[in-house]
């Protein structure tokens, strides 16, 4: 995977910069529908994209095989590119939700409860053991949410994704030819 840094970085710029390169091919008489398509097909598979960066990137990382210049593109890159589609989730439902549903469901198959307790009735019961550890999980969980949400936002916004892209892009190439932007610039 390290070996192949280069190509990764390329593909990962093309689906940032998707956008911008829609748009510049997009006037180019025979190839501008082909390439257009090809390129809004890539920014549909942007999340796994971003994987491949990610793990890409702990792979350079693990080996010390590139500059750390290209380690923290790959990185942010992989970030925006896996954070995109992910901030619309809401995870801290979904996570309450399901630590909940486990809790009530960890009582009623392996304790269950007798009909009643004090006179209250076991299904008010098993709602308080749901809501209780789902609103907690929900409120910690939101934070992080938030969190991720405003770091997707901003690694997706079309100014930072083009950089990114294009930065991505020039570091792959310059990779090829044994060379690399950040030992150019500093």
């Amino acid at each position: 995977m390290v070996d192949y840094t280069p190509f990764i970085l390329i593909l990962g710029g093309m689906v940032a910069a998707s956008w911008l390169l829609e748009r510049s091919v997009r006037p180019v008489p025979v190839m501008g529908k082909p390439i257009g398509g090809l390129i809004k097909a890539l920014t549909l598979f942007g999340f796994f994209v971003g994987v491949l960066l990610l793990v890409t990137a702990v792979s350079v990382w693990s080996v010390q095989a590139w500059d750390s210049g290209t380690r923290f593109l790959l990185i942010v890159t992989g970030f925006a590119l896996f954070l995109k589609p992910l901030k619309d989730i809401p995870w801290a439902a979904l996570v309450g939700l399901a630590v909940g549903g486990l809790c009530v469901g960890f009582v009623f198959f392996l304790h269950p409860l007798p009909d009643t307790i004090f006179g209250i009735s076991s299904t008010w019961i098993y709602l308080l053991l749901f809501f209780i550890p789902a609103l907690f999980m929900y409120m910690l969980f939101k934070f992080v949410e938030d969190v991720v949400k405003l770091i997707g936002t901003l690694l997706a916004s079309r100014p930072v994704a083009i950089i990114l892209g294009l930065v991505c892009i020039v570091q792959g190439i310059l990779l090829l030819l044994d060379n690399s932007l950040f030992t150019i610039l500093v």
